[in-house]
């Protein structure tokens, strides 16, 4: 998909700022020219350009006011636009420096390359296709118990190495692919000195324990919590 059918297919969401962003990153090689849809979500599309994908926030018909108690609660921003567009560039911002920081710790997130306004450059995960959601396909993987344990070590780096609160840490938001756990959709992750981090981090715990029952590991709560150095 070249950018003129992009603008063709994707005008009422996206503003001629995203198209000039796109030939930008064109022309510093961050993309190439075709663009081909990985998947659409209600705040964004995720696209795929070679090796990267390119995840282009939607600028118009979409209230992000949500994103508001996240970006109030992160102690490092300090002030931003309250507009749409201002909070739209603070969140993909903000995604970028988690991404970024959770790389930097070890964690398996896509690396990433750039921003810019609505738009973040990072890696692709996958071969031909990309790779699936782990809610998509929890049930066929054969040795359940290993990857959860898997998945509690990813989480554990995000707690301790990063020092970030996921807050919406679940299978939706994290792929699979060649027997390995990533995470994804980081935006709303918060230092864990935040004092709103507590609340998320509860909100992760029962998910995580949604996952284990899912993939039939027993666990308990006190046992997650020493497993993760929280206690």
């Amino acid at each position: 998909m070249r950018y003129r059918e992009i603008w063709k297919t994707y005008s009422k969401v996206f503003d001629i700022t995203t198209l000039n962003v796109l030939e930008e990153l064109k022309e510093d090689r961050f993309i190439s020219e075709d663009l081909s849809v990985i998947s659409e979500g209600k705040e964004a599309i995720v696209f795929r350009s070679g090796n990267r994908a390119v995840k282009i926030y939607k600028v118009m018909g979409v209230s992000y006011k949500g994103q508001l108690k996240y970006l109030e609660a992160d102690p490092r921003i300090r002030s931003f636009p309250r507009t749409q567009i201002g909070i739209i560039y603070t969140w993909v911002k903000k995604e970028f420096k988690n991404l970024r920081r959770m790389f930097k710790s070890l964690v398996s997130v896509p690396a990433p390359y750039v921003y810019k306004k609505n738009v973040l450059v990072m890696e692709f995960i996958g071969d031909e296709e990309p790779a699936p959601v782990l809610h998509d396909i929890i049930d066929k993987i054969e040795d359940k118990e290993r990857v959860f344990y898997d998945i509690i070590e990813e989480y554990k780096k995000i707690y301790n190495k990063a020092g970030l609160v996921h807050g919406d840490f679940s299978d939706y938001n994290l792929l699979y692919y060649r027997n390995k756990v990533y995470v994804i959709d980081v935006s709303q992750a918060i230092p864990s000195y935040s004092p709103a981090a507590f609340t998320y981090l509860e909100k992760d715990l029962e998910n995580i324990l949604n996952i284990a029952n899912r993939m039939k590991v027993k666990i308990d709560r006190l046992e997650l919590m020493r497993i993760l150095n929280i206690l």
